[in-house]
């Protein structure tokens, strides 16, 4: 019955509401030969996403046209969202949408410096709140263009190519560039759309977020039982002391760690994604099947801070121990450089000028540095669900929406993928050591 009303809801009110909020389209126009899908592989840990199309034509007949679209709701339970911090995550990702990229588009169009804003799928309708019509539950609604037409397709699964990751660098650099500018400009919107995220911590008072909690310990875990079966693989002293110093300022919750990364400050904090990488980005390829565009979603994690949480996760997450020695240096010096030629773009302004000082190059590696390690623990618990077989990350998904405290949850995070992941995970923070990065941990 409650299947039957959020049907009823997708493929009759929800066009009509996608109708009326879209400027270009005739609020009175005609809607027929609606069809909705829900297919399996897009389905999300905590959303589901359907595929819904209809035609449309104006009263007038002057426009006629089939909408192919993708509707993203919540899933679950009341007391699976709240531990999720559901509610949070979907608001902000909605305001992301129906709020920022529009002042970000308005201030790439004022400035004319010839920057596209076309980082994601068009929004047809993004509503958040309680829909009597749909559910009893506070639900968010997003129906953002289904690109898969226009040839935008997914990456690989695990092992991005440079040119992917080249492509992710200078996507964001230009979109983060949207807030230094603002900042630079004292422009006032800027305060007005940070105060509209609803601040998503891992720590709030005596509570956590519960799954990170929960997850950053399993993922940690994992690591320390390996590499105290397996000591052999700390092959350096400074390595040794950088994973024991982790272990002992952080031990089982690495949580606190992740609530200090995630500090706001006056110079580098950006407006986020949140949660950039590969299953939450799709390229389009040209004849030779070379990336040559990308378009970014679910925003659902975004947050005002440090812009390096929207690098060292996919980095460290998509790059193979022969890509991350190649080519690391390059792909941060990529993005620094479309990060300031961006900045010169929309403030109009030459490569030298003092505004742009706080963002020189060494200031940012410096940065960089010290909050690199956000990239390492979300790879710790996340590689082994992208490298482990179908039928294991499945039984995850299950546990997660289920009860993420079950034992069963905690033994299959341990196991899943065997010793291919385990390594992988060691030659993570083997990198990370040679980085400099655990100087953080240090202080």
């Amino acid at each position: 019955m409650e299947n039957q009303r959020k049907t009823t809801f997708l493929t009759t009110e929800l066009p009509r509401k996608i109708l009326q909020e879209t400027p270009e389209l005739d609020g009175d126009g005609i809607v027929s030969d609606v069809k909705l899908a829900t297919p399996d592989h897009l389905d999300g840990f905590m959303s589901t996403i359907h595929k819904l199309s209809f035609r449309y034509q104006r009263q007038d007949g002057s426009d006629e046209r089939t909408l192919n679209l993708m509707v993203k709701v919540m899933k679950g339970s009341d007391e699976f969202r709240e531990s999720s911090l559901g509610k949070i995550q979907f608001t902000n990702e909605i305001y992301i949408y129906t709020k920022v990229l529009p002042v970000f588009q308005q201030l790439l169009a004022e400035a004319d410096c010839g920057l596209s804003a076309d980082w994601c799928p068009k929004m047809y309708f993004g509503a958040s709140g309680h829909l009597p019509s749909y559910s009893d539950q506070y639900e968010t609604i997003l129906v953002l263009e289904d690109i898969s037409p226009l040839g935008y397709v997914a990456g690989p699964r695990l092992d991005l190519e440079e040119d992917h990751l080249r492509l992710m660098v200078r996507n964001i650099a230009s979109f983060h560039a949207c807030t230094y500018a603002m900042r630079i400009r004292k422009d006032r919107r800027l305060q007005a759309l940070i105060d509209g995220i609803v601040p998503l911590e891992f720590i709030f008072g005596d509570k956590t977020f519960v799954s990170y909690d929960v997850l950053f310990k399993l993922g940690v875990d994992r690591l320390y039982r390996y590499l105290d079966a397996h000591p052999e693989q700390l092959d350096t002293g400074s390595f040794k002391a950088d994973f024991e110093g982790f272990r002992k300022t952080y031990g089982a919750t690495p949580i606190r760690l992740m609530q200090d990364l995630i500090k706001r400050d006056e110079v580098y904090s950006v407006i986020l994604h949140g949660d950039y990488n590969r299953n939450n980005v799709l390229f389009r390829l040209d004849a030779a099947g070379k990336p040559t565009a990308l378009k970014m979603f679910d925003f659902q994690e975004n947050r005002y801070a440090t812009p390096v949480i929207d690098l060292t996760f996919f980095m460290y997450m998509s790059m193979t121990e022969e890509l991350r020695e190649r080519c690391w240096d390059d792909l941060i010096v990529e993005y620094h450089q479309t990060l300031l030629n961006s900045l010169v773009a929309i403030l109009q302004v030459k490569q030298d000028d003092p505004a742009l000082d706080p963002y020189r190059y060494e200031a940012f590696l410096d940065h960089f540095k010290r909050h690199a390690l956000y990239g390492v623990v979300v790879t710790l618990h996340f590689l082994p669900w992208m490298m482990c077989p179908e039928d294991e990350c499945e039984q995850l998904s299950h546990h997660f929406a289920r009860d993420i405290n079950s034992q069963e949850m905690a033994h299959l995070t341990r196991v899943c993928g065997g010793e291919e992941v385990d390594k992988r995970l060691v030659g993570v923070l083997r990198h990370a050591s040679s980085k400099g990065y655990f100087s953080y941990t240090k202080k």
